[in-house]
């Protein structure tokens, strides 16, 4: 179970949502109630019998009750405002907010808030992000960015350059997400998706130069604030015996589990004179083209053996 507050609400997702709050304001304090298996039934459209924490008035909503006499639109108003369940109103549509249901609102002290958006969009934009307060939530240490519209997590040990590659990625034009400790939670069953905690996205800590603002470098096109996670990047400082060992066709390879779900990890070695960054990213372009069931490896073996039994057919023409 988790509580958030409206204020927490409003603080985070008012841009998205369009909000202006409109009455209220006192009781911003107020918590929405979120249980794991519950969390689509906290949200929907106007309802007094089945209420809902957080209620949408949209369009058809304003227009029943514009259609309901004097008496039945009070009495329907004071049975919405008297259920405990009822945490906040969000009148949507950029509809005109009706004068007696601000009024009750502000009586009631309960938040109410007006929204450009449809009443459609604004449950689709809060049944898709409220289910990640509750997702279950694990750190790994690395730098999360997105190279080529993949989010890949560069992993390894101390000193192996995670940022240092990192940054040069940036001046190639990629985003970063978080560095040192991003936070990953799972959305969907096979969805990981990454972020940078407390907003800190646009740091980066690079030895010798301190903290850096890559957003202040090099523009707001330089991080982004969340990506699913599709590929690990392990940087490793390699022996001779350890790199002997590496399959020549398919490289170094395996898979990770990540809060359950499986995530393609690829060993890179570190070692004096390797661009990383142009090696990282012909790693990502391979790696999206493995998603697309096409595999270098496979496909240079099948040339192979085509040229080989064409050079043996013609060794038997002769």
């Amino acid at each position: 179970m988790i509580l958030f507050s409206i204020d927490e609400l409003f603080k985070n997702h008012a841009e998205n949502l369009a909000l202006t709050w409109l009455a209220g304001q006192t009781t911003g304090h107020r918590e929405i109630v979120l249980k794991s298996d519950q969390h689509l039934a906290n949200i929907g459209y106007m309802n007094h019998i089945h209420p809902h924490q957080i209620q949408i008035i949209g369009f058809y909503e304003i227009t029943y009750l514009e259609r309901l006499d004097k008496n039945e639109y009070q009495d329907y108003l004071k049975k919405l405002f008297e259920k405990e369940n009822l945490v906040t109103i969000i009148v949507g549509d950029n509809h005109e907010v009706p004068a007696d249901l601000l009024k009750a609102a502000e009586n009631q002290h309960i938040p109410l808030f007006h929204s450009d958006l449809s009443g459609e969009n604004l449950i689709n934009y809060l049944h898709i992000n409220l289910p990640h307060l509750l997702s279950p939530r694990h750190t790994l240490h690395g730098v999360f960015m997105d190279v080529f519209g993949m989010g890949v997590l560069i992993m390894g040990d101390s000193g192996t350059g995670k940022s240092e590659l990192a940054l040069e990625l940036v001046s190639r034009g990629h985003r970063l997400i978080a560095d040192d400790a991003p936070e990953f939670s799972r959305i969907a069953p096979n969805t990981i998706s990454g972020s940078c905690p407390f907003g800190m996205n646009a740091f980066i800590e690079v030895r010798g130069l301190g903290i850096l603002n890559v957003q202040a470098l090099f523009g707001e096109s330089a991080t982004k604030k969340d990506k699913y996670l599709r590929l690990i990047v392990y940087l490793e400082q390699m022996t001779t015996e350890r790199l002997q060992k590496i399959d020549r066709l398919q490289g170094d390879s395996r898979v990770r589990k990540v809060i359950g779900v499986d995530i393609p990890e690829i060993y890179l070695p570190v070692a004096p004179g390797r661009n990383l960054a142009v090696l990282l990213e012909c790693a990502v372009r391979n790696h999206s083209a493995k998603m697309q069931d096409y595999n270098a490896a496979d496909d240079f073996c099948e040339r192979q053996r085509q040229a080989m039994y064409k050079n043996l057919k013609k060794n038997y023409a002769q």
